[in-house]
């Protein structure tokens, strides 16, 4: 493809994302999708934003706004922001691992975008109780969440114990309080960036896969010492780790996520990116989410990936692609300087979702990670807005929200 036509492309992708974001802008905050998931989720509604709300138009701002206040308005005692409130009726559901790091994420960049120093300090104690959660989840006092199976954006994957996505988000949201507070509450902003480096070393001591004479392990369950034996060679981010248990595959989404937040080191990121690359994790499209697919009879299988069929061998979050993760991979991509290369792939990103099940631009949830076929919803607002934010990325080489160089 010449480089005129992948503009032509990108352009094209551009405004059928702007016109999908505008059809999830509800009263209630931003819906998910309007196709399949009428709700405002706490995950949905932020990365969304990320790109939706990135060149500061006034209607993603409002909405992006109202959906942080829907969220802040049912938090409970204890600081735990839902993972989803309904549109119509504004009920909530909890019980997601992510949703109070996402939450304390997207309210940092609100406050950074609109400017709004009186939001920000009125916001101030929602963000603090929902980081005091997160702490209080740090059952094994290590600094990393523990969290169940099936917690997070990958709500069917059977990650559980110390969860490498949610860890990043947490700790990425303990950087962002750090900024937005540091007006309004010095001595809680100062808090979370001492948390912020305590959560960075544990996730880069306990979860990269290290060589076996660089690890001095007193565990009792000298877990890093059989890590560091069985897993030779694999240079990234476990996504699990429990006891004298861990996951061994690789987790495209935390580690691209780790990249984009600073979590990974430069040469960890490079190390990610080449991964990647190796395994051809871009193709049919940017990008599938699990590397090897689980298998039936394995280990890591569970019987509950076979409902709705959704969570067979590269299909949904077993392998499958996602555009908002591929919006993210390219945003890591322009981030470290890959400049050509993310060029390429947000060509080859809208070529994904300009396909559809009925009709072109649908924006689908998810496609096959073999045939490349689009799957799940239509009109899903975060691959929308990934689009946009990873064409802001390409084209400025920041990755607001994500990344402390703001």
């Amino acid at each position: 493809m010449s480089n005129d036509a992948m503009a032509d492309l990108v352009e094209r992708a551009t405004e059928a994302a702007r016109g999908i974001l505008r059809r999830n802008f509800s009263k209630t905050g931003i819906a998910a999708s309007v196709d399949g998931y009428p709700q405002v989720w706490a995950r949905d509604a932020v990365i969304t934003s990320l790109g939706a709300a990135v060149d500061r138009d006034p209607e993603a701002l409002a909405a992006f706004r109202t959906s942080l206040q829907t969220l802040a308005s049912r938090q409970d005692r204890f600081g735990q922001i839902p993972f989803l409130v309904t549109i119509d009726g504004g009920h909530a559901q909890f019980g997601a691992a992510d949703s109070n790091p996402w939450f304390v994420i997207g309210s940092a960049y609100y406050s950074w975008l609109s400017g709004d120093a009186d939001w920000a300090a009125g916001q101030a104690d929602a963000v603090v109780r929902a980081l005091d959660w997160c702490e209080s989840m740090d059952v094994r006092k290590m600094a990393l969440m523990s969290s169940g199976e099936c917690s997070d954006w990958a709500d069917l994957v059977a990650n559980r114990g110390h969860v490498l996505f949610p860890n990043v988000l947490y700790a990425r949201a303990l950087q962002a309080a750090g900024r937005m507070l540091a007006a309004s509450r010095p001595e809680e902003a100062a808090r979370f960036r001492a948390r912020h480096d305590e959560v960075v070393e544990a996730i880069r001591t306990k979860l990269w896969v290290r060589s076996y004479d660089e690890v001095k392990d007193g565990t009792h369950e000298k877990a890093q010492a059989s890590m560091s034996l069985a897993l030779r060679r694999r240079h990234y981010f476990l996504p699990w780790f429990h006891g004298f248990d861990y996951g061994e595959r690789f987790d495209t989404t935390a580690n691209l996520m780790a990249a984009a937040t600073g979590v990974a080191t430069a040469d960890q990121a490079r190390q990610i990116l080449d991964y990647i690359d190796q395994v051809g994790l871009d193709r049919p499209y940017p990008v599938r989410v699990l590397h090897p697919p689980i298998m039936p009879g394995e280990a890591d299988w569970r019987d509950y990936y076979k409902v709705w069929d959704l969570n067979m061998p590269n299909q949904y979050h077993n392998g499958g692609i996602w555009p908002w993760v591929g919006g993210l991979y390219v945003a890591v991509l322009a981030a470290v300087g890959r400049l050509e290369r993310a060029r390429l792939e947000l060509a080859r990103l809208a070529e994904a979702v300009r396909q559809g099940i009925e009709v072109e631009w649908e924006f689908n949830e998810h496609l096959h990670g073999v045939s490349g076929k689009p799957m799940g919803a239509k009109y899903q607002a975060w691959s929308a807005g990934m689009f946009l934010y990873a064409r802001h990325v390409v084209e400025t080489g920041a990755a607001p929200g994500l990344a402390e160089a703001e």
